[in-house]
């Protein structure tokens, strides 16, 4: 009797099993349980994120149509999110479909996502000529976020396309410190030289933009990007002659030395011929040395923002269309 009484107290020293308290095995089961559940809510999330970051890469490439449909499966798969609704937004406006960006835009026009949207209807509007509009949107962009080369450049290029290179010289010259690096922001900058006369500094950065940054890389402009970059010049200028408009000589002592920035609204057509070739890519090494600008422009070039976004490919970035 004692033994069995022992055996029993010993029983009961383990604690209530089944319905009462939970056992220390129901315990880890519960915590393994959540674990499990925590690591497929990051598994999902992390689908997500390479989705969207899948979709980036699409308009990097200016695949757009491609993009919003991977949108609408993403926002099928994963519901609406802040990002696809703007990249939605922004493949809309690269499609054409100029009506339904623009309500996508201002439903955007509150939090986080203001200044991008801002940004998009500002592009949007340019697009369609509508460059007091355009400034309007970029402007508030840039209030919104005063270091953001991308809607600096996007700005002066706006006041470039208006007629207005007096407007255009304070943004442009933020963004080209601000971002070095980036081709379009560089190519803006350069045409702003052209389009205010100052060709010695026009051709030295184009220069810079047409060597390798380091050994092996490619240049960050190519042959494709001058030629844009010449006929966006021929647009400037035909806006800054019906407007009558030019860099005020205070204003162009400090825009770099040794500047020199003509006064007369007539404003070179072509790039500076100082300009060494710049080697195409996909050319024979050998045949590189003897390429140079084209005079005359291929038919089909016309009027369209220097988009700030990066490009597609690696290396030589070209002056993509709007």
């Amino acid at each position: 009797m004692a033994t069995l009484a022992l055996a029993l107290a010993g029983c009961a020293s383990k604690g209530p099993q089944g319905y009462g308290a939970p056992s220390a095995q129901q315990e880890t089961a519960a915590q393994a349980q959540q674990q499990l559940q925590n690591a497929q809510q990051a598994t999902q999330v992390d689908n997500a994120q390479t989705y969207l970051d899948l979709i980036t890469q699409m308009q990097q490439a200016g695949q757009w149509y491609a993009s919003l449909a991977h949108t609408e499966a993403f926002e099928q798969q994963y519901g609406v999110n802040p990002e696809s609704r703007l990249m939605r937004a922004d493949a809309l406006r690269n499609t054409g479909q100029v009506e339904q960006a623009r309500q996508a835009y201002l439903a955007l026009l509150q939090g986080a996502t203001t200044a991008r949207a801002r940004r998009g209807l500002g592009l949007l509007y340019a697009s369609q000529g509508q460059y007091g509009q355009a400034v309007e949107q970029l402007d508030k962009a840039r209030q919104l976020n005063p270091i953001d080369a991308n809607v600096l450049s996007d700005l002066a290029y706006a006041h470039m396309l208006d007629g207005r290179l007096a407007a255009a010289q304070m943004p442009i010259m933020q963004a080209s410190q601000l971002a070095p690096a980036n081709a379009r922001v560089q190519l803006n900058m350069a045409l702003f030289w052209l389009a205010s006369g100052n060709q010695a500094q026009a051709s030295q950065l184009l220069r810079q933009l047409a060597q390798p940054q380091a050994k092996g890389a490619l240049p960050m402009i190519d042959q494709t990007s001058l030629q844009t970059l010449q006929a966006q010049l021929a647009s400037v200028r035909d806006a800054v002659r019906l407007r009558g408009d030019s860099l005020p000589a205070e204003a162009s002592a400090g825009a770099g030395a040794g500047a020199a920035v003509s006064s007369a609204p007539v404003l070179p057509s072509v790039l500076p011929p100082a300009l060494p070739p710049v080697p195409t890519l996909g050319t024979r090494p050998e045949a590189r040395a003897t390429e140079a600008l084209p005079e005359t422009l291929p038919a089909g070039i016309t009027r369209r923002i220097l988009l700030s976004e990066p490009p597609g490919a690696a290396g030589a970035a070209p002056a993509s269309p709007l």
